[in-house]
């Protein structure tokens, strides 16, 4: 395994178990983070996050002969879609002005792992799953911010 591998593997453990702790301490967040509201087909985005992060970490198991490319694939469209979705996820909190710290740090973990991992990922299929991901979160994200009073 080359360098570039092992550090690339090790972010892939690392980042989805920061973004499981970010979502799981965000349910005791009392700053802004609790006037952000939102779900993705009736799920609340917190237990999409932990699920999400969940597949990325099960994907870092070895998987046997030529599943491992699937694997890949895998990682890549759930990245890229992820992707997608941040992007969307971080235009309602701009356009709401207001701004959740650790959603933001979530972001950030989806960011560096779209990165580091962008050089082992077939290009066509991330360009694909990012436009399906702004196309899902476009259609089937309800969010809402709760009034400041």
């Amino acid at each position: 395994m080359t360098a570039g591998a092992t550090i690339r593997r090790s972010f892939n453990v690392i980042l989805p178990l920061i973004g499981m702790g970010l979502l799981i301490f965000y349910s005791f967040c009392d700053t802004s983070c609790r006037y952000l509201k939102g779900d993705l087909l009736g799920m609340e985005l917190q237990d999409v996050g932990i699920i999400f992060m969940g597949l990325l970490l099960a994907l870092n198991l070895p998987l046997p002969g030529r599943y491992g490319n699937m694997g890949e694939h895998l990682r890549t469209a759930l990245i890229s879609g992820a992707l997608g979705g941040e992007a969307l996820l971080v235009r309602f909190q701009i356009v709401n002005d207001t701004y959740c710290p650790l959603c933001l740090a979530f972001g950030a973990c989806v960011v560096v792992l779209f990165a580091v991992n962008f050089a082992a990922m077939r290009k066509p299929l991330a360009l694909g799953a990012f436009l399906a991901g702004l196309g899902v979160f476009s259609l089937f994200f309800s969010g809402l911010v709760l009034p400041l009073y």
